[in-house]
């Protein structure tokens, strides 16, 4: 079974690992080869796309510039004047400086701006100090692109310009009455130079070039300077003419391929060039590195496949032994095989599970034994139970009695103790009730004070300062009453005098509520107030609790306490401040009662 096991695991590895590579290989091979191809092509067209768009924009850049020129007043004025007026003449040229100055400094590429007016009408203005300036030669210029037809209201590019190195942005300017009626010639001088810092930031690989013609075959850009500005053989021209938007080849370059496109804008036409070989020799790459590539990973997966089918099987079996003496009744645990990996977790939760699972055993040994115990307890809270519910009805009947011999004897002051007395006892003992509201426990202090009335031969009055919103708030019964009995005993322990208080306050905050029994006696030394409030945070509900009396039906500080907690929670209970000679306060804290969740008793 378990070379069965191992076989097939590495099997079902074998089968997989080939058909992915196989399938993977073959498929991801043509694709790429289809894909690079298509790439090729592609680039050339997008790069021959690209260098025509920035060419345009470069170009139409300057024909907003011209507009900026066209629509000055000062133009139109100058070209209105009547023929040979020479005072008005002189006066435009003067403000045409104007006008030219914010166009040569945003576009320092331009050389000389200018405008000639059919009227007479002359203004230049130079980017650079040119010296000697042909005026007859520039007049002649002018004369030949007045007589030439292809030049009108829109802005005409000129390959040859008046200037050597420069092109020639030139437009008709038309009159307003007339769309076909000029008025002047307007015309810019641009450095060539610019536009080849353009196109030679444009690469098409090792071997890859373009080159850029006008109409008429001239070469304007080529990356071999000495072709700039000769003729393109013309069986050359003629088969980039016919071909153009898509791949063709040039007689007498072998091995290569191009793609030529026409702008709509300036008339120019690009080509790109890129090599047959350069172009292939990445798929022929990509097939060797395939095989290369998919002969070295079958190999080193199948030799994972091997390996990972071990590390699998070996934990199993590991499980599997582990298993079978754990259902022996022998708690066995499976060592880890230190990989780290989920087969490590499996082992580390079976090992957990074998440790709880002999914790639980153990438990329920220790919980029978527990139970019986526990029963026998019950068994004798429930007998001293019923003896508890007959022996305060006797009580009572008892201190009736007494209080009817106090009424025929006319005793008012026995009346009232044991009145007081029998009150304080049924609230003590009742067993319905744990939680109690606040007036409810102020009653039993106000019994309380009518017993000490008498013990102390004087009356005392505590002062509550409780607000009446809190008289129906929610506290644990028997609280408040062995705080102050405690203050009687202990912070006043040589009498009552005048001077000596007893304030009861309360308030809340956004989800507890607290309750405070202040006096102004002699106060707790510093080293057992820091006994009392530690006994207090170390104290756990689970504690038996202190019965150490400390007067009459108290039951102690501590009780107290731990009674709160067992009611409310452990975050709540007493807490006490005092300062020796001035006086100590209790403090109850509680949850409010809208945030209260009472704990089961």
């Amino acid at each position: 079974m378990r070379n069965s096991l191992v076989r097939k695991v590495y099997l079902y590895f074998v089968i997989i690992i080939a058909l992915t590579l196989v399938t993977v290989g073959v498929t991801g091979y043509w694709r790429s080869s289809n894909e690079l191809e298509n790439q090729y092509e592609g680039l050339l067209t997008q790069i021959v796309d690209n260098v025509l768009h920035e060419t345009d924009l470069f170009l139409k850049s300057y024909e907003r510039a011209t507009v900026s020129i066209l629509i000055s007043p000062v133009v139109k004025e100058a070209l209105d004047l009547p023929r040979n007026s020479t005072t008005g003449f002189y006066t435009s040229e003067n403000a045409m400086k104007g006008v030219f100055q914010p166009v040569l400094i945003n576009n320092p590429e331009i050389s000389m701006t200018y405008i000639i007016g059919y009227n007479g009408f002359q203004a230049t203005d130079f980017n650079i100090h040119i010296v000697p300036f042909n005026y007859k030669g520039f007049e002649e210029y002018i004369e030949q692109m007045k007589e030439d037809d292809d030049i009108n209201g829109n802005l005409t590019i000129q390959e040859s310009g008046f200037l050597d190195g420069h092109l020639t942005l030139i437009r008709k300017l038309a009159d307003r009455t007339s769309s076909k009626s000029f008025k002047g010639i307007m015309g810019f001088e641009l450095k060539i130079g610019e536009l080849n810092t353009l196109w030679k930031g444009i690469k098409l690989g090792k071997s890859g070039y373009f080159f850029i013609v006008n109409d008429r075959g001239r070469i304007l850009y080529h990356p071999d300077q000495s072709r700039i500005g000769k003729q393109l053989d013309g069986m050359h021209f003629n088969t980039v003419e016919a071909n153009k938007d898509q791949i063709f080849e040039l007689p007498g370059e072998p091995g290569r391929v191009f793609f030529s496109r026409k702008s709509d804008y300036s008339g120019w036409t690009l080509v790109a060039s890129m090599s047959v070989d350069e172009q292939s020799k990445p798929i022929s790459d990509l097939r060797q590195t395939t095989l290369l590539v998919g002969i070295f990973t079958l190999i080193l997966a199948l030799f994972l496949a091997y390996r990972f089918g071990q590390s699998i099987v070996r934990p199993v079996r590991l499980l599997e032994n582990g298993m079978r003496q754990t259902a022996k009744g022998q708690w066995t645990r499976v060592p880890l095989t230190g990989s780290r990996d989920e087969m490590d977790q499996l082992i580390t939760s079976y090992n957990t599970m074998v440790t709880r699972l002999e914790e639980l055993v153990d438990r329920v040994y220790e919980t029978e034994l527990r139970n019986q115990d526990n029963l026998m307890k019950r068994q004798l809270a429930e007998f001293q139970a019923l003896q508890l519910q007959i022996n305060p009805h006797f009580l009572y009947n008892t201190l009736e009695i007494i209080i009817c011999y106090a009424v025929i004897q006319k005793s008012s002051e026995i009346k009232d103790i044991v009145r007081s007395l029998s009150y304080m006892l049924r609230y003590s003992i009742r067993t319905d009730l744990e939680e109690i509201t606040v007036a409810n426990e102020l009653k039993h202090i106000l019994y309380f004070m009518s017993i000490m009335k008498y013990r102390n031969q004087r009356e005392f009055e505590i002062d509550v300062r409780i607000s009446t919103d809190y008289l129906l708030d929610s506290m644990v019964r028997l609280t408040l009453q062995p705080l102050v009995e405690n203050v009687f005993k202990h912070a006043f322990p040589y009498g009552i005098e005048d001077a000596h208080t007893i304030i009861i306050d309360a308030w809340k905050d956004e989800a507890d509520f607290y309750v405070t029994v202040e006096d102004n006696g002699c106060g707790i030394e510093a080293e057992s107030l820091l006994q009392l409030n530690t006994r207090f945070q170390n104290s756990r509900v689970d504690k038996l609790l202190d019965t150490q009396p400390t007067f009459e039906g108290s039951i102690g500080l501590l009780n107290v306490h731990n009674r709160i907690q067992m009611v409310f929670g452990e975050q709540y209970g007493l807490s006490i401040q005092s300062d020796l000679g001035v006086g100590t306060k209790v403090t109850i804290r509680m949850p409010s009662s809208s945030a209260k969740k009472v704990m089961p008793v």
